[in-house]
This record gives C-alpha cells, sequence and structure tokens, in this order.
C-alpha cells in the first residue's frame, strides 16, 4: 500500500504592473493596509500556573481611549479695542483714588553706614562717615523713604564706638611717646 504524495501548494502569483481590469486608472491608489500585529506571547506566570490567559491589547499611544475624549473647544474671541492700552493724554496724575504711587525703598545710606563702621576698626577715619550716613539713613527711615532701620541704627552705633576707640588709641599712643 502506497500514500499518494501530499498536494502541492499553489504557487503566488507575481503583482501585475497593469491596473486591475475592473478599476480605472483615474481613480485614487489606496495606501496598502497594515501589516497584522506579530502574535501576542500569554503571559509566562499565566504558562507556569497552567492557564491560557490571552493579554487584552492595550489602547493605541496615539489616540486617547474611547472613554476619553477631549472636547473641542472653539478659540477665544479676540478683545476689544479698549482692552489695549492706550495713552490718553493730559489726565494728570490721576491715581484713580488708591493715593500715591508706592515709594522706592532706599536704603544704601544705612547699609554704607553699617559697612564704613565695620570697617572703622581698621582704618579710623571712615568712622566719621559711618556716623553720618548713619544719621541720614536713620532720617530717611522716619520718612518712610527706607526700610532699614536697624542696620542704619547699628552704623551709626559702630562709627560711634569705632570713632571713639581709635581717639583713645591715638591719646594712648602719643601719652607714651
Amino acid at each position: 500500500m502506497t500514500t499518494p504524495p501530499p498536494p502541492e501548494p499553489p504557487e503566488p502569483s507575481e503583482p501585475s504592473e497593469s491596473p486591475e481590469p475592473d478599476r480605472s486608472p483615474e481613480e485614487p491608489v489606496q495606501p496598502p493596509s497594515p501589516p497584522p500585529a506579530a502574535p501576542i506571547e500569554p503571559d509566562a506566570s499565566a504558562v507556569h500556573l497552567g492557564r491560557d490567559a490571552e493579554p487584552e491589547p492595550g489602547p493605541d499611544p496615539g489616540r486617547p481611549a474611547p472613554d476619553q475624549q477631549f472636547p473641542q473647544y472653539p478659540a477665544p474671541p479676540p478683545l476689544p479695542p479698549e482692552a489695549y492700552p492706550t495713552y490718553g493724554g493730559g489726565q494728570g496724575y490721576d491715581y484713580g483714588g488708591f493715593g500715591a504711587p508706592p515709594v522706592r525703598r532706599r536704603n544704601g545710606m544705612g547699609v554704607a553706614a553699617l559697612v564704613l563702621g565695620i570697617a572703622g576698626f581698621l582704618v579710623g577715619p571712615t568712622s566719621i562717615l559711618a556716623i553720618i550716613f548713619g544719621r541720614i539713613g536713620l532720617n530717611r527711615v522716619a520718612r518712610g523713604e527706607a526700610t532699614n532701620r536697624g542696620v542704619a541704627q547699628a552704623g551709626f552705633v559702630l562709627g560711634i564706638v569705632t570713632l571713639v576707640l581709635w581717639i583713645l588709641g591715638l591719646i594712648l599712643v602719643a601719652a607714651r611717646h
């Protein structure tokens, strides 16, 4: 008894260069459909447990899920011409009932007094400038032009202390000679 040979599969036909007879050349050519996705391997834990579990394919990363459709809002209308600032011309200094504009804080004299008061320990004459700048800084704080009362006061006091120490030092040095 002999078995017949298995039938041979038909050979694939070569694609022809000519369009199909039922399609006219004026019709647009449709792009080919994407190839099917690669088969997904079952989860290793499911195989180990003896279950045939098919993982669910995830959503397409390029598109939101059907339940996550984002609403499309129209563009906002353009602003009216009144919304843009213009020069009113000749209105003067009207502050709209809110008082004068805020004053720029000028804390430089107090800081200079502190720096010169510290430097007065090394160079005596700078303590005189520390006293002067400290007093100017305290006057600005009193007028509301500055906010560093403590710094100006420390510079003023350091200026006085260093000046007194330098004067006493000069007296002691002169007394020895």
